[in-house]
């Protein structure tokens, strides 16, 4: 390894401003204290090499200076030993650690959103994390529950759950909220908390909205659809059915309305200021179908029908659900499906070694903000390349 190489310059790239203002000249215990700026670096550096332990993380900055003066320890004092870094991380599991952990996110957030362009798109999941403790103790936040939310999962697991919320930018997902709970917790109870907090943030750095919000199934709830109207949004989610063998009387299964001949009338726009969609009688719009004039309409047009989205938010949206701008938006939640899969293969989401459910925030935490600093740092090396070539 050597500066300029990915893992220096992601060290480089992290705001370490509050974690300054909070911990000011700080002496600790013992003979020197250690920089916390230096301390939280090294825990990054851990999460860059994939390092299993605090243990293993100390070993490997006694075998190289290089990573211990990257860290911004001084070379010639002694380093850290492991429990100046598991109390440090004792001080970061506390209320105002986790703040302190929320607060260097945002930041850096803010940072890489400067350099992109939004599509306009909040993507919200969660996934699990095996939990360290044994299923008998439940004083320390984790639960049984079920990786996903579809019906046929039916094997249970003793974990946590992920719940996040991202943005879709040019250069992929980059994290608007999060929260950390037991696996009992469903979904549809803490998207409210991340569709307010990522609208809040979506906000701030682009100046307006987000225009649409992207769940799976999981998330198919009334009250999700009426939180995604407040935020003057569309929710794009795959229906539930919820047992429900046809659709009702009038509709097919896209809820597409019917003409008198029983075809699928065809989505013919929207409009976002009065939130109806628009649907035209299906031979007028150039379909090839077998129709009698059962509607009774000479005009050329053809009937029109018009539906109101506030009517029914789950079963009516803009753009309606069977369209295809609906699947093109839709199938763009995959997105953070890939990313919670680069956290866990690349920077540990997955592998607590620790147990209770604040010390995994922490560590959960570390893995976003180490993703942030990766991407800034990449970032960067572009902007190095684009203006030496």
């Amino acid at each position: 390894m050597r500066p300029g190489r990915p893992d220096f310059s992601a060290l480089e790239s992290i705001d370490v401003e509050p974690i300054n203002k909070m911990f000011p000249g700080y002496k600790g215990i013992g003979r020197h204290g250690y920089s916390r700026a230096a301390l939280f670096k090294a825990l990054v550096l851990q999460k860059l090499m994939q390092l299993p332990t605090i243990e293993a993380l100390v070993r490997c900055l006694k075998y190289s200076p290089q990573l211990t003066c990257w860290c911004g320890f001084d070379i010639r004092k002694p380093l850290p030993s492991t429990t100046v870094f598991y109390r440090f991380l004792g001080d970061l599991k506390e209320k105002n650690g986790q703040e302190l952990l929320n607060q260097v996110t945002e930041k850096m957030v803010v940072q890489v959103a400067k350099h992109t362009s939004s599509e306009g798109m909040v993507v919200i999941d969660s996934t699990d994390i095996p939990a360290r403790e044994r299923p008998e103790n439940e004083q320390l936040g984790s639960a049984w529950g079920h990786r996903t939310a579809s019906e046929e999962e039916t094997e249970l697991f003793y974990c946590y759950k992920f719940h996040a919320a991202v943005l879709l930018t040019d250069i992929g997902p980059l994290p608007l909220a999060g929260r950390l709970a037991p696996a009992n917790v469903a979904d549809v109870e803490l998207a409210p908390k991340l569709m307010s907090k990522a609208c809040q943030q979506y906000q701030m750095i682009y100046g307006f909205r987000p225009e649409y919000y992207l769940m799976d199934a999981g998330y198919d709830s009334n009250d999700i659809y009426k939180n995604t109207i407040g935020l003057q949004g569309q929710a794009i989610i795959k229906l539930n059915r919820r047992n429900q063998k046809k659709p009702p009387q009038g509709f097919d299964e896209n809820y597409t309305p019917l003409c008198p001949a029983g075809q699928a009338m065809v989505f013919w726009g929207s409009d976002k200021k009065h939130l109806t969609i628009k649907f035209r009688c299906p031979k007028a719009a150039g379909r090839q179908v077998e129709c009698q004039k059962e509607c009774n309409c000479d005009n050329s047009y053809g009937p029109v029908v018009r539906l109101k989205v506030t009517e029914n938010p789950r079963l009516f949206c803009c753009p309606h659900r069977g369209s295809e701008k609906w699947q093109k938006l839709y199938s763009k939640r995959s997105s953070i499906e890939s990313w919670f899969s680069l956290l866990k293969e690349h920077l540990s989401l997955d592998k607590m070694n620790r147990r209770g459910i604040d010390k995994a925030f922490v560590d959960v935490t570390i893995s976003m903000i180490t993703f942030l600093a990766g991407t800034l740092a990449q970032m960067k090396q572009e902007q190095e390349s684009l203006k030496a070539a």
